[in-house]
């Protein structure tokens, strides 16, 4: 009969760091308040189970089902989440991404050359760990990113200008750094991309100008005019205001060019709510 030597604590231990991070992963993937404690906790019942998988002998199903609820039993702990539905969602992640790092682990030691000389005894095992904080690093890396950009589509909506019986669409962004008043009746100013409105504006058009100051600029001047109305969709919710202050940037206002519009937040505080029911046009100009 063959016997493997089962260092019991080393099992916890190794687990329990894994757990650890895994959960903390977790955090910046799902946007979860976890608290230490909890991760802890948490990670303290993954690496229990480690140990019982271990010494137990089980067949296929039972480990199986064992895993999962020790997947859900862990994030139920972690964030002190009741609802059912919440933490079968929050297990499954926590597998695939336990998957994913594991995935990233056996590529690295099978496909690489490393785990025969790791076998060999030329290369210690513990070098597989770099490999599984560069998969974390990436991860979280990823998750800001992604949480980044879903944070700027949440603040993109659409934009209506009407101006001397023509209107034209835009794409805004709401910036809550937009500080900027113009001097002669204290509105709010809107600032759009001045290549945007090319055709839309006349020829005769006569402009005010607004002082700004802008990180590697003290003191400059933007060109601006007075619509006559603007029109936001942002969301469920339309916001109308008559009169807007519209100054013109000279400049693309994003790299990307996902929008030609910066919105001053108190536009929204000041303009009339009403149902979304206008539904404005998109890029371009047309005439009524």
């Amino acid at each position: 009969m063959f016997f493997e030597t089962v260092y019991i604590d080393m099992v916890f231990l190794v687990n329990f760091m894994m757990d650890l991070l895994l959960l903390s992963l977790l955090t910046e993937i799902l946007r979860k308040d976890g608290r230490w404690r909890g991760l802890c906790v948490g990670a303290l019942a993954g690496a229990v189970w480690a140990c019982v998988a271990v010494t137990a002998v089980m067949p296929g199903w039972m480990e199986l089902f064992g895993s999962m609820t020790a997947a859900m039993g862990m994030t139920a702990l972690a964030f002190r989440e009741r609802s059912i539905k919440a933490v079968f969602f929050m297990s499954f992640s926590l597998l695939g991404l336990s998957f994913f790092l594991s995935g990233l682990v056996n590529l690295v030691y099978y496909h690489t050359g490393a785990g025969y000389y790791m076998q060999k005894g030329g290369v210690p095992s513990y070098l597989l760990f770099p490999v599984i904080g560069i998969g974390s690093v990436a991860v979280r890396r990823g998750a800001k990113l992604f949480w980044r950009y879903q944070g700027v589509q949440r603040q993109l909506c659409r934009v209506m200008l009407a101006y001397r019986g023509k209107h034209i669409g835009l794409t805004g962004f709401v910036d809550t750094g937009n500080r900027l008043y113009d001097p002669y009746q204290g509105r709010p100013v809107q600032i759009v991309w001045e290549e945007s409105l090319k055709g839309f504006l006349p020829e005769d058009q006569k402009f005010l100008y607004v002082p700004y100051h802008s990180v590697g600029k003290a003191d400059g001047l933007l060109k601006g005019f007075t619509a006559d109305e603007i029109v936001i969709v942002h969301g469920e919710q339309v916001f109308r205001q008559q009169k807007p202050f519209i100054a013109l940037a000279r400049e693309p206002l994003n790299r990307q060019g996902r929008y030609q519009a910066i919105l001053h937040p108190d536009l929204f505080a000041q303009g009339q709510i009403s149902c979304r029911a206008l539904i404005c046009q998109g890029h371009g100009h047309d005439n009524e």
